[in-house]
């Protein structure tokens, strides 16, 4: 018989704040395709940076420059995204009246911080464009950080989304337990 699924997410209950913590979901073909990737990458930019800086023809170096630097992004979006499988975390902190997210792990990311007041419409909602694929389904996670996840808020005229890597049964009953501890009020699920 199969044991009941405990979940991803880390809670942290203080007297008057929940801290969630997710760990990022570890996708090792990523992580060793990503890791490949790099070996070709420092390959090419070093010999591109090497044949910039002892270019004699001027109008070739423009190009070369421009693909440097598109290269350059390549590499890093493939460092960030080995980051955050190995090293990522999605903090989530709510009480006092604000929400606060950070993903720890994930090089360019900044803390975000939300007045709970502001805050509707708390709910689960399955995303399904990005089921099975996380963050790495199209180009959506480099136009937003939070974009994705299983837990959904709007917060003005903006739909904000957290816990990626959960389960709607998780969500559920994260949501729950921030309603039980009057974390989150009616107001916030109207």
């Amino acid at each position: 018989m199969e044991l009941p699924y405990q979940g991803r997410a880390i809670i942290e209950d203080n007297f008057d704040s929940v801290r969630i913590t997710i760990p990022s979901r570890k996708n090792y073909f990523i992580i060793l395709f990503m890791c490949a990737w790099l070996c070709g990458w420092f390959l090419g930019e070093a010999s591109a940076i090497r044949e910039i800086l002892s270019a004699t023809n001027k109008g070739a170096d423009l190009f070369k420059i421009f693909w440097l630097a598109g290269w350059t992004i390549g590499g890093l979006f493939a460092l960030k995204t080995i980051c955050w499988q190995l090293l990522g975390k999605e903090c989530i902190e709510i009480g006092k009246g604000v929400l606060i997210m950070k993903r720890q792990g994930d090089p360019f990311s900044k803390t975000t911080f939300y007045d709970l007041n502001s805050c509707n419409s708390f709910r689960v909602q399955n995303d399904q464009i990005n089921a099975g694929f996380g963050r790495y389904n199209a180009l959506r996670s480099l136009n937003e950080i939070n974009n994705t996840g299983t837990i959904a808020f709007d917060y003005g005229m903006k739909t904000i989304r957290f816990g990626e890597s959960i389960d709607e049964a998780e969500g559920k009953y994260l949501l729950n337990l921030l309603s039980k501890k009057k974390i989150l009020a009616d107001k916030n699920f109207a």
